[in-house]
């Protein structure tokens, strides 16, 4: 069903980092522009709303799931073990980035891994395209055919890679503005994203060519940080007269407020006081971190820093595109269970945040975009009660550890409902 329409569901949805709303017999309303007009418990549905199409249903009904960090590229190499991040990257990756110079497979990859994020309910994902021009041209093309809401880029790299995967600065830069020209903002769903790999393959003119781009036309900048000790190592090696590997981006002018930064594991007080300086944002990315063994995210440091997180599911080295697996994932790196309102927080608004989104997606607060999911939960509860009967710590601990992968039922973005 598509808007406008009025959905009766058990509804739940973030209202901040340690808060949700519940209500177990809950509405939400949606107008023709694929706004939400209400969301609440249906007996408050106003009722000049009582007159819109309606749609019923047992699944509940969530924000849709926002990852902050996936590259597209990677999506057949999931589960390829390497015992280390540029192990992997060497054996793995590089190789079948290579095979994006052909266009069939650009495009075949790029239709499986967007009907892959229906199917898993992510509705926004901040993307990684390869260093073909052509390649991310089409993964923009499908992203369009596919309703999502996509922010993407070509990966920029210049140095200490194969040589297929490598462009000087100039034509990587002005290939990334061509692409900007025609995609960026060409609808309200589709923004570009300057992508520089990491600054191990990036050149000092590549990063502030990079920076220079960003700025030019107002994008978002992606790039990976302090993932790994070998990663960092390699930096120190390449860009010894700079204080730490934040301060490489710092120099090249690509610490921004629309900066999101991959990983940051690895880190300290002086670089997350730089990057919340620059209010920059982090994309934590806890299953691809207990594949490859990079380390434990620094939750509290982060938050004590105000730091912006949002959860990347960061396929290939993440396993998975299902956020649901992410956010139960966020806890288990930590070593303890995580009050699991923080990881519906930080995988739906938190991530909203991190995109600087906020205002548009992330909660199912009225005025918002309609970009929400349904999702099958088991029916059976401690001490024999309802669904109805359930607290909101109750229903958010059965979303975050109970809830499997392939629960998604619905998938809507502004409003229009998506088939995978």
């Amino acid at each position: 069903m598509n808007a406008p329409f009025r959905i009766h569901a058990p509804v739940v949805t973030p209202v901040a980092r340690d808060r949700i709303a519940w209500h177990p017999r809950g509405a939400v309303a949606v107008g023709e522009h694929g706004r939400i007009l209400f969301r609440g418990d249906e007996r408050d549905l106003p009722e000049e709303l009582q007159a819109l199409p309606e749609l019923r249903g047992g699944d509940v009904l969530l924000p849709g799931l926002i990852d902050t960090h996936v590259h597209l590229p990677q999506f057949d190499c999931r589960g390829k073990f390497g015992t280390t991040l540029l192990e992997w990257l060497d054996r793995f990756i590089y190789p079948e980035e290579i095979r994006f110079a052909q266009e069939e497979v650009a495009r075949d990859t790029a239709r499986r891994f967007y009907r892959g994020l229906i199917s898993a309910g992510t509705t926004t994902a901040m993307v990684y395209g390869s260093v073909h021009e052509r390649a991310t041209d089409i993964a923009f093309e499908e992203a369009d055919r596919a309703g999502l809401r996509i922010l993407l880029g070509n990966v920029l790299m210049d140095r200490n890679a194969p040589a297929d995967l490598l462009l000087p600065a100039g034509e990587a830069l002005d290939a990334s503005e061509r692409l900007i020209e025609a995609w960026h903002r060409r609808t309200p769903l589709l923004s570009y994203v300057i992508s520089p790999r990491f600054a191990p393959t990036s050149s000092p003119e590549l990063l502030r060519g990079a920076a220079e781009l960003a700025e030019r036309y107002d994008t978002y900048i992606q790039t990976h940080l302090n993932e790994s000790d070998s990663e960092i190592a390699r930096v120190r090696e390449l860009f010894p007269e700079n204080a730490h590997y934040t301060d490489v981006y710092r120099e090249a002018g690509l610490l921004t407020p629309k900066s999101v930064f991959g990983h940051n594991i690895h880190t300290d007080d002086a670089q997350l006081s730089m990057l919340a300086a620059h209010d920059c944002a982090v994309a934590h990315c806890p299953d691809s971190n207990l594949f490859l063994g990079s380390g434990r995210f620094p939750i509290e440091p982060h938050e004590q820093h105000g730091i912006r997180v949002g959860l990347g599911s960061d396929v290939a080295a993440g396993t998975t595109l299902s956020m649901l697996h992410v956010m139960r994932t966020m806890s288990y790196v930590q070593g303890r269970s995580l009050h699991p309102f923080l990881p519906i927080h930080t995988g739906t608004l938190g991530g909203a945040e991190a995109l600087r989104l906020a205002n548009e997606i992330g909660s199912l607060d009225a005025g918002k975009s309609a970009d929400m999911i349904s999702v099958h939960v088991e029916r059976k509860f401690c001490r024999g009660k309802s669904l109805q009967e359930l607290s909101d710590v109750e229903i958010a601990s059965v979303i975050v550890y109970r809830t499997a992968e392939t629960a998604v039922r619905r998938v809507w973005v502004g409003g229009t409902e998506l088939t995978d």
